[in-house]
């Protein structure tokens, strides 16, 4: 009976190493990304806000699907199918807020790719907690890391230009109070590899959602755009979780070895 049981145990594990995960993609959306919509698994809907008015003047903004190569490279899925946002001229501004189905926890790891090329307004995406940011990224006048805690506040030397500006963005919480982040430049063109890396320390709260946004862009080119595509979330064992899963496997082979 113990053998049985210690067998059984070890997708139990398993299961509960990866206990929450999540992912969506522009390719979920083929009938349009509205308020409420809510395509992938592990998120809640999708909330818009614009002060999209249309009228000569403007002010112009709002959300859509479309081809990312449109105005940065390229972070398609589907048939050329990314998040799009816009917001110009100044004033304007457009913003897009989910929460995950469940706070983030140790070792949940949040990433996002971004297509952005123009650097002029702002736009960027935060995790959120309670509606204040944790960690964000903005691209305007250069490139940042948003928050008051982190232990690498360098803003890097941003290197748009080339029509392909493509970035990853990994956010892992290590523990309650503390997450690490990595933004890299993943384009074929342009300064390569990573551009911010650091640890953000003394969190209060659980991050429960995260926005994109985009203001004060100069006018509608599609190089002003921001773009992303392909969110996700998964858990990240520790390492010790590795290796205790590799032990209880190689005991189990054993005892089955033995009953055979």
């Amino acid at each position: 009976m113990k053998k049985i049981l210690l067998i059984v145990s070890i997708p139990v594990l398993v299961s509960s190493a990866f206990a929450f995960s999540a992912s969506d993609d522009a390719s979920n959306y083929g009938g349009g990304w509205t308020a409420s919509s809510n395509g992938g698994s592990g998120f809640g809907s999708w909330s818009l806000s614009n002060n999209d008015v249309g009228v000569p003047s403007g002010p112009y903004a709002g959300n859509f699907i479309g081809n990312s190569t449109d105005g940065t490279g390229n972070i398609n899925t589907g048939t050329n199918q990314s998040f799009g946002m816009y917001a110009n001229p100044a004033t304007a501004f457009s913003s897009a807020t989910r929460s995950f189905s469940t706070v983030l926890t140790t070792n949940d790891q949040f990433t996002v790719n971004l297509g952005v090329n123009f650097d002029n307004g702002f736009k960027g995406f935060n995790l959120l907690s309670g509606g204040s940011t944790v960690v964000g990224f903005q691209v305007g006048g250069g490139a940042r890391i948003l928050t008051d805690n982190t232990d690498n506040a360098t803003t890097a030397v941003y290197n748009y230009g080339g029509g392909d500006a493509l970035l990853q963005a990994v956010i892992q919480v290590i523990n309650l109070g503390r997450v690490d982040y990595e933004i890299s430049r993943i384009s074929s063109s342009g300064s390569q590899g990573v551009l911010f890396a650091g640890s953000i320390t003394g969190i209060t709260g659980s991050i429960d959602s995260f926005e994109f946004y985009v203001n004060n862009t100069e006018d509608g080119a599609a190089a002003n755009n921001l773009y992303f595509n392909s969110l996700s979330v998964s858990e990240v064992p520790e390492p010790s979780t590795y290796s205790w899963i590799a032990g209880a496997l190689s005991l189990s082979y054993v005892l089955r070895r033995r009953r055979s």
